[in-house]
């Protein structure tokens, strides 16, 4: 009678084994490729978020170019601003009118001082100081009093200057004081627009005869 053979059945564990090992592979390649698109979005994401700080470095490079004025002579700076104070309807607009004919009139006044040979750079920088702040925060030049504060150091300034090199325009720096003093520091600069640019006007009389023989 002949012999039949069974034959043992392969273990079928390492078939499952090696099919976890394959799918584990799979599952940690995919994992790792959208963890770079999550990277590729942050990225994204990161360069959107730094646009406002180099907007902001446009915005100080634009204020900076402002008051580089140093290729300007003083005549041309002095037209500058009387260009700028020349157009009073923007003055009814917003207070950037005010604002920036602050920084022309001081660009004007450190002008005039560097061709009269004066030494003015501490009160230059004061006054621009005090204007940064004022650009800072807009709402600063609703109430008068700051162009008070600010339109009380231009003056000193000019009487220093005047004092010390143009002798024969003190009655116009007087002019430009009294001008100022006539603005009311309690009320909006906007319901008092004639006294403002009285005093606007006045400086600018005070920086074109500011000059040398």
């Amino acid at each position: 009678m002949a012999e039949i053979k069974i034959e043992k059945k392969k273990p079928i564990w390492p078939w499952i084994l090696l099919g976890l090992i394959i799918l584990a592979v799979i599952v940690y390649f995919v994992i790792a490729d959208n963890g770079d698109d999550d990277d590729d979005f942050n990225e994204d994401e990161n360069t959107e978020q730094v646009a406002t700080p180099m907007e902001t470095e446009e915005e100080e490079d634009t204020e900076t170019a402002r008051w580089e004025d140093d290729n300007l002579s003083g005549d041309e700076s002095v037209s500058k601003y009387l260009t700028h104070i020349g157009d009073r309807e923007k003055m009814g607009i917003d207070h950037e009118y005010s604002s920036e004919a602050l920084i022309y009139l001081i660009n004007a006044l450190e002008n005039r001082s560097e061709e009269a040979n004066i030494d003015t750079e501490i009160e230059i920088q004061e006054l621009k100081d005090d204007v940064r702040d004022i650009k800072e925060d807009p709402q600063e030049l609703t109430h008068a009093n700051t162009i008070n504060d600010v339109g009380g150091k231009i003056v000193d300034l000019m009487e220093k200057m005047q004092e010390e090199k143009f002798p024969d325009i003190s009655r116009d720096v007087q002019e430009v004081r009294t001008a100022l003093e006539s603005i009311e520091p309690s009320i909006p600069t906007l319901d008092q627009k004639d006294a403002v640019n009285s005093f606007y006007k006045e400086a600018g009389d005070v920086v074109q005869n500011m000059k040398m023989s």
